[in-house]
């Protein structure tokens, strides 16, 4: 488990990384026992993703307890199956000896990014006064496009500051060009939808068959 003073100092490392500024790297312990201790973002970050994830997508439905899972599930792979593959790709590219800095950046700019996505649920939830997200339909044509405007917003802006921050803090820990960490996001873009896919269309058909036979 990491001190209390490593968690500060790789919380302003990620912040720093956040703003755009190449030293907050400095922060963070490249050896690979302390990009292991940086694992434990995830007993904060987890919770929180699947929170905002029943909060934006079950409209006051109850999640029954497998739904729960598969949603962990879901974000354990979107998580760790990308850095298994940022592996074999930085050791090809002859980086390897970077890889370990880039992971405890990596999991510690997850707490900066969960942030931003409460801010973006919060104007969600904001835009659902105005406007049904689900039809893109509200009480008058003015609330209508208000809350669409500000549904919209929200993803354009998360999905960019979100895809630059971790292309920055890939290219700041690795310094290998442009690239390897312009790989690393793009690896982690098609490995996320892909899970993504996965549960959305392949489980329940597999749960269907199963209940079934």
């Amino acid at each position: 488990m990491p001190s209390i003073a490593e968690i500060l100092r790789s919380l302003y490392g990620a912040w720093r990384l956040l703003v755009v500024d190449r030293h907050g790297i400095l922060a963070f312990d490249g050896t690979r026992s302390a990009a292991l201790r940086s694992f434990w973002v995830a007993i904060v970050v987890l919770p929180v993703i699947i929170a905002l994830d029943v909060t934006v997508g079950q409209d006051d439905t109850v999640v029954a307890p497998h739904g729960i899972w598969l949603l962990l599930a879901n974000c354990v792979l979107r998580w760790v199956l990308p850095l298994i593959v940022f592996y074999w790709l930085i050791r090809w590219y002859g980086r390897g000896d970077r890889y370990w800095l880039l992971v405890a950046a990596l999991n510690w700019s997850q707490i900066p990014q969960i942030l931003l996505s409460l801010l973006e649920t919060g104007l969600f939830l904001g835009a659902k006064q105005f406007v049904d997200l689900g039809t893109m339909q509200g009480a008058t044509e003015i609330a209508t496009i208000a809350g669409g405007a500000m549904a919209l917003s929200a993803l354009l802006v998360h999905f960019i500051v979100i895809n630059f921050y971790e292309w920055f803090v890939a290219w700041i820990a690795l310094e290998a060009g442009f690239a390897l960490p312009t790989a690393v996001l793009l690896f982690d873009l098609v490995i996320g939808n892909g899970i993504d896919y996965g549960f959305d269309h392949f489980l329940p058909v597999l749960a269907q068959s199963a209940h079934v036979g």
